[in-house]
């Protein structure tokens, strides 16, 4: 897996769509979902307080502080 527990990253619902690809939410992974068929992980989405299940496709890093 790319991402780790306890690791920020960006969500994105739709990164396949272009016009939406760029709405990137503030998350966090909860657990690694090696079991689950069809989610990589669980998140944390910050702001809105909901926990999702999501593929891995649709997380991304966040940028580094300079």
């Amino acid at each position: 897996m790319k991402f780790k527990v306890d690791e920020w990253v960006l969500f994105c619902q739709f990164p396949d769509i272009k016009i939406l690809a760029n709405e990137r939410l503030k998350s966090v992974v909860l657990s690694i979902l090696d079991n689950d068929p069809l989610y990589d992980y669980e998140i944390f989405i910050d702001g809105s307080g909901k926990i999702k299940k999501v593929k891995e496709h649709q997380l991304f890093s966040m940028p580094q502080p300079t």
